[in-house]
């Protein structure tokens, strides 16, 4: 089977291309017009069963708009859904299990979302005849024998109330109005009577899940749920779809590996080529499944998905006994909040995280050490080079290739820096415009200019947001690869724990009270740190006996019993 994908954004025919594509095609040059041809719109398109796979056309692309894939004929049976001519298609289904929660992990844009719209309904199976609307009967009868059949005969029977929140949501007007019962407290009495449009990212997340869970459904679904909370926020959202959806079907998507863990009961594994094809594995046991995802195996099915497993097990830089940067105590005062911090001390090779609940000052910290903000004792000169990645990335109007070159005109010469924007496939997306790469590209792009900077300390700025779990991994490895082989710092804010342990040997707590003050702890090891931090919630945390990833406890099992008792909330 022959998967041939034009991405339309990247296409520039027939403006900037007079169809190359179809000029250099052998099939067409040998009579066979029909190939490669001109769609309505002007784009070109690729008839898959005449091409021949030789690979020309994605060559010779000026636009590195064309991909062409070839898959088992027999992946043709399995065939859901195609939007359109040469676009993205989906194999299997995400099956949602009565009753029990469901998680889908895989890289952004491996079809997640299409998945859930197919099973909420918003989008109806064509196994790849885009061209026909197939009715409900004729969808059951294709799924006859399949997991998924009972599911879909309810669904269409209009038996099933579905209650979904999307990634990207939009809200207006009042809190209160949006959410009219706050069944579950998720949402505080202070934010009832604020206008939607004046809440933080944090707050309107809160604000969306409280709103699903308001609702009465048979099936809940919910798209990246954690996007945006810190850690204390995501513990207490994942507690409470638990404790409020027993007995209820659910099915979530996430790429926080501890929430994700912690939340569901079974996996399904979506692979394949990002943003062309997705693939829906077997339903897998929780623990099982995502350690199988890290691995890249999938042994029922004799699949490797990826070409290496994910080692989450501690790769830290070398630290050398050598002070390099301090600075003092000082005092931040922006309207009525109060951020109060300890001095501190790095040393060459130190990777410091920073952990703690939103709107208590961990970016306002971040921003003074950058001096861009005023302090008690002025704003900061720490006699260094500073390279900063802020908390919200702006896009701007430029190629990707020229905002690489404008940061490090040499950069291509430096195999370190080429390895690394292959590995986060910013060498993918080099022939386009900045504003238009979406929230996961931004990011990278963003680490990576951060990262070329000539600067003694990297302050980055919660790296991990809009990331897949394979990037966010990544971004680990490259972070304190860089750090390791420049004997330089780095300051690192997030929200993932699985990041934080696994990057940062050392990290400092912040305290205090939401959007009035904060206060930072010492810099001491991060398990430490976050043993503390996990102390003042009540929960704790073991490790897988596997991968070694942190794993959170059941409250009340004989291990959560056990660990509190001797102190021993976060297992190193």
């Amino acid at each position: 089977m022959r998967v041939a994908v034009i991405k339309e954004d990247e296409c520039e025919a027939p403006d900037n291309c007079n169809y190359i594509c179809a000029d250099v095609c052998p099939r067409v040059r040998q009579g066979a017009k029909e190939t490669v041809y001109a769609r309505e719109n002007g784009k070109a398109a690729i008839t898959e069963s005449l091409c021949i796979s030789c690979g020309i056309c994605v060559k010779r692309c000026p636009f590195d708009a064309i991909r062409i894939i070839n898959l088992p004929d027999e992946m043709a049976k399995e065939l859901t859904f195609q939007y359109d001519v040469n676009t993205f298609r989906t194999f299997n289904i995400a099956t949602p299990i009565e009753n029990k929660v469901v998680g889908l992990v895989g890289r952004n844009g491996i079809g997640k979302t299409t998945n859930i719209n197919l099973i909420s309904n918003e989008l109806l199976p064509n196994f790849g005849n885009f061209n026909k609307k197939y009715s409900h009967d004729e969808i059951i009868k294709e799924f006859r024998g399949k997991d998924i059949q009972p599911y879909l005969t309810k669904l269409y029977n209009n038996d099933l109330n579905i209650a979904k929140k999307n990634q990207s949501f939009s809200q207006s007007g009042k809190v209160g109005e949006i959410v009219r019962k706050n069944r579950f407290g998720i949402i505080a009495e202070d934010l009832m009577n604020r206008e939607a449009e004046t809440l933080s990212g944090g707050e309107s997340q809160l604000v969306e899940i409280a709103r699903v869970l308001d609702e009465e459904a048979d099936v809940y679904i919910f798209d990246e749920p954690m996007n945006y909370l810190d850690i204390n926020a995501r513990i207490n959202v994942a507690t409470k779809i638990k404790e409020s959806l027993l007995n209820k079907t659910v099915v979530v998507v996430e790429h926080d590996l501890v929430m994700l863990d912690y939340l569901t009961e079974f996996v399904q594994i979506l692979y394949g080529s990002e943003a062309n094809y997705g693939i829906a594995s077997h339903i897998m046991p929780s623990r099982n499944g995502i350690n199988t995802y890290l691995e890249g195996y999938l042994p029922t099915e004799n699949v490797r998905f990826r070409d290496y497993s994910i080692n989450i097990k501690k790769t830290l830089p070398s630290v050398t006994n050598e002070p390099f940067i301090s600075w003092p105590e000082f005092i931040v005062k922006l309207d009525d909040f109060t951020l109060d911090t300890k001095g501190g001390k790095l040393y060459r090779g130190d990777v410091i995280g920073v952990l703690g609940e939103n709107g208590i000052g961990k970016s306002t910290f971040m921003k003074a050490l950058a001096g861009l903000i005023e302090t008690s004792i002025g704003r900061l000169d720490l006699g260094i080079k500073i390279a900063y990645k802020p908390q919200i990335v702006k896009p701007f109007d430029m190629l990707v290739s020229d905002a690489l070159l404008n940061m490090a005109p040499e950069y291509q010469n430096d195999m370190n820096i080429t390895s690394a924007l292959n590995k986060l496939g910013i060498n993918r997306i080099i022939n386009k415009n900045v504003k238009n790469l979406s929230g996961g590209e931004l990011q990278k792009l963003a680490i990576m200019m951060t990262l070329m900077q000539k600067a003694d300390i990297y302050l980055i700025d919660e790296p991990s947001a809009n990331l897949d779990i394979e990037d966010r991994l990544e971004c680990m490895n490259i972070i304190s690869s860089f750090i390791s082989s420049r004997s330089k710092c780095a300051i690192v804010v997030d929200h993932d724990l699985t990041f934080l342990d696994s990057t940062c040997p050392k990290s400092i707590l912040f305290r205090g009270k939401k959007g009035i003050n904060g206060m930072t702890d010492e810099i001491e090891n991060t398990g430490k740190a976050i043993n503390s931090f996990l102390k003042g919630i009540g929960v704790t945390i073991r490790r897988d006996k596997d991968s070694g990833r942190p794993r959170i406890n059941q409250r009340g099992s004989r291990l959560d019993i056990e660990q509190k008792a001797a102190g021993n909330y976060f297992a190193e």
